[in-house]
């Protein structure tokens, strides 16, 4: 099923989103500088630039602030946005060739396909943020980490994430996936 392990990951971000204690918003979060309501703003902002890029516009999600798009009501926000996008990924959309972060284009479904990493991540870092025990899907997170694999270097050769972590020859999946992107489960 098209988009089946995007909006797999989407639910995932939700729950834990859902779930943010109250009084816990300016908490930091393990993205350095950058509080809970920062990871959800980004998150938030991500899918906009999607619902943009479906629609033929290209937005670069990085600009403003990530905590002004969280906004006063983070879970509201999420939710509009998660639904304008979803709406906005038809056929025709999800065949449009988009720039990519860290240059070159590709169609935005199977840029979307392999987007659950970062949403991932970033579900992670708001567990992290706000104290909440987290289980990711082990699937998503297996598929997360061959993107990852792929991705890190260029991303990081891009100015897009840190240096990795190094992690033991017995880390799980989830541990090596964080070490890609900088962070660590310990």
């Amino acid at each position: 099923m098209p988009l089946e392990n995007f909006e797999r990951a989407l639910d995932d971000f939700e729950a834990v989103l859902a779930a943010v204690p109250p009084g816990c918003w300016d908490a930091p979060s393990p993205c350095d500088g950058w509080s809970a309501a920062d990871v959800a703003g980004h998150v938030i902002g991500a899918l906009q630039a999607t619902e943009a890029l479906a629609a033929g516009r290209f937005e670069d999600p990085r600009l403003g602030q990530p905590r002004s798009v969280a906004g006063d009501d983070p879970l509201a926000a999420w939710q509009a946005s998660r639904a304008r996008t979803m709406a906005a990924l038809g056929p025709a959309a999800l065949t449009r060739p988009v720039p990519l972060p860290w240059g070159g284009f590709l169609p935005l479904g199977e840029f979307l396909d392999r987007y659950p990493v970062e949403i991932l991540v970033h579900t992670w870092d708001l567990a992290q943020a706000t104290g909440q025990d987290v289980v990711l899907d082990a699937d998503l997170v297996r598929g997360a980490l061959e993107t990852a694999r792929e991705f890190a270097p260029v991303g990081r050769d891009a100015g897009l994430i840190g240096p990795e972590r190094p992690v033991g020859a017995d880390a799980s999946d989830l541990d090596r996936l964080l070490g890609l992107f900088g962070r660590s489960a310990g």
